[in-house]
């Protein structure tokens, strides 16, 4: 049921109902003036023919008789003559007034008093007073059917003007609706116009911050996405760039394994040779030092193989390949004491966690015997809740006050790194003293 049509029953209802209650205040009045009425015309007529019949009480019929057709019609009252038979003789006129007409039997049983009725002897006859109020009566008949013509006619003409004030009102919400079939259509840049009604003013008002919201919210998440994509696609160059990186890594290390490690033996096996032969203590001194400098050579090829890439890397053991690099570490700085804990590992760590983990232990390392002048560097490998966590911390001076100005790569490599298998890294104060770096590395 539409609002328009319950406005309109509304209203009908409560014109109905003040009708009713008029007409239901006007039935009361019109009994209670009915009866007055009656009671007074019937008394006036019994008293005035109590006084003619005392003074006349010996009158003989035809003198009655005469008498009463000289009276006529008395308004609410009926006179009958009888005789001493109780034959009539007389019966008062007809009422001339609204004559041929009478108001339905039901509504004269609802508002017609009781009949008052009063018989007067005379000599020879018996004068019968009888109420009728069938006049009053049918005064207040026609007084109800105009009341209900009139309400008729307000219950039409209030529906009408309700209807069009309804149609007038109710205009802008056909616009909302629209608007709105439109919204659910996807066209979020539908706007509705400023309405007259303070109602639908508002509703315009919302509505339109609604869709305001909506489409910057839409365009919110399409950035948002467009973000994700960028930094997943930025997240695919830097993996690319570090495996590429591993890779130079390992053929640098191999190369300088096989080329450059075989070259430097066969220098230092020619200096041997010449040293063993030559006679001059010039050419000797000259063969001694080539093949010491030789020597030194290998040593520096030989450490830093496993810098750029430890063996144990290869075999993706985490555990052995921070070993290695802790011996290193060991012997150039032999005043720091380094601790740790290799916990229980999955067998199917792959070789992008692996890596991942072992160069952000390094970079944390290189950081803390660079700048935090560390007496002791705790480092720690575990499997937390389906990820690899990796944490080195120091017992160093702590964090620069600018340490997070743009140009520290280290540990901007370390935060991406961890982003590309969707980690992160925490780098932060220890409550003692020195830096603690934490990675969390999801292996789903």
């Amino acid at each position: 049921m539409s609002m328009r049509l319950q406005l309109n029953l509304l209203v009908a209802s409560l014109i109905a109902v003040f009708t009713a209650v008029v007409l239901a205040f006007k039935v009361i009045d019109t009994r209670r003036s009915v009866r007055e009425e009656t009671e007074a015309a019937n008394k006036v007529a019994t008293q005035l023919l109590e006084y003619f019949v005392e003074t006349y009480a010996q009158t003989s019929r035809p003198i009655v008789l005469h008498s009463l057709e000289r009276l006529g019609r008395v308004r609410s009252t009926e006179i009958v003559l009888r005789d001493a038979d109780g034959t009539a003789v007389y019966h008062s006129p007809p009422s001339p007034y609204k004559a041929g007409r009478d108001a339905p039997a039901w509504y004269a049983a609802l508002v017609a008093p009781q009949p008052m009725r009063k018989e007067l002897r005379f000599a020879d006859s018996v004068l019968e007073i009888e109420s009728n109020a069938s006049r009053a009566v049918l005064d207040g008949w026609d007084d109800t059917l105009r009341l209900l013509q009139v309400g008729a006619f307000a219950m039409l003409l209030g529906n009408l003007l309700v209807f069009w004030l309804v149609r007038r009102m109710t205009r802008p919400f056909r616009s909302i609706v629209r608007g709105l079939e439109d919204m659910q259509a996807g066209a979020y840049h539908t706007r509705l116009p400023e309405f007259a009604g303070a109602e639908a003013a508002s509703i315009a008002r919302a509505f339109n911050r609604s869709a305001q919201a909506i489409e910057d919210n839409l365009d919110a998440r399409r950035e948002a996405i467009e973000a994700t994509l960028r930094l997943q696609q930025s997240r695919e160059l830097a993996a690319a760039v570090q495996s590429r990186v591993e890779d130079e890594r390992r053929q640098i290390a191999r190369e300088l394994h096989d080329e450059t490690g075989q070259g430097i033996t066969a220098i230092r096996s020619l200096a041997q040779v010449l040293l063993q032969r030559a006679g001059d203590p010039s050419a000797r001194e000259a063969a001694q030092l080539i093949a010491d400098t030789a020597a030194r050579l290998y040593d520096a090829t030989h450490a830093l193989i496993p810098r750029l890439r430890p063996p144990s890397l290869d075999a993706r053991d985490l555990a052995a390949a921070i070993e290695d690099a802790l011996v290193a570490w060991r012997r150039e700085q032999p005043r720091v004491t380094f601790a740790f804990a290799g916990g229980d590992l999955p067998e199917s760590l792959g070789e992008n966690h692996v890596l991942a983990a072992y160069r952000i232990v390094q970079e944390a390392v290189t950081n803390a015997l660079r700048h935090a002048q560390a007496q002791r560097i705790d480092i720690s490998v575990g499997f937390v809740e389906g990820a690899l966590e990796v944490e080195v911390s120091d017992d160093g001076r702590g964090l620069a006050a600018d340490w997070r100005r743009p140009g520290h790569y280290g540990v901007r490599g370390m935060d991406e790194r961890a982003q590309a298998l969707g980690g992160a890294v925490e780098v932060a104060d220890r409550d003692g003293g020195g830096v603690r770096v934490r990675a969390r590395l999801p292996l789903a």
